[in-house]
């Protein structure tokens, strides 16, 4: 497995990891994957933000298919934390993380979804209020001190 930075032509294979895992862990028949989300993780749109200096992309690739994507907003944001099924619980988070916390601020915070809060926690991330719901999207704000 690599870890490298994405570059803006990674955007179509991140586009579709995203919405692979976000339809099959995140959401189902009574909570449908939001038209806005599926809009926001289009290529396109991905694209713009990859070459942001504001934000920071790593991808992790296995035989050249992106198997895991980690984006971080301005050094304390997790944005984007998902790794393709067939590839979760073989070490593909684990590495993703552990190559972007030299880079983190001191406090972090993540709106994870409802099915990664064990693995935030995990990652020393504690529940900041109740589960919300926005927009067609449950989750739970965490906050972690690194």
């Amino acid at each position: 497995m690599e870890i490298r930075d994405a570059i803006a032509s990674d955007a179509k294979s991140i586009s579709k990891l995203i919405h692979e895992v976000s339809v099959q862990c995140n959401f189902s028949e009574m909570e449908p994957c939001p038209q806005w989300f599926i809009e926001s993780i289009k290529p396109d749109v991905l694209q713009r933000l990859i070459v942001s200096d504001d934000y920071l992309w790593l991808i992790a690739v296995e035989k050249s298919e992106v198997t895991g994507v980690l984006t971080v907003f301005e050094s304390n944001l997790v944005k984007y934390l998902f790794v393709h099924p067939k590839f979760q619980r073989k070490g593909v988070a684990k590495a993703l993380w552990q190559r972007v916390t030299p880079m983190l601020r001191s406090e972090i915070s993540v709106r994870s979804s409802l099915f990664a809060v064990p693995y935030y926690e995990k990652l020393g991330f504690k529940k900041v209020g109740e589960v919300k719901f926005f927009n067609g999207v449950s989750f739970q704000t965490m906050m972690a001190q690194h």
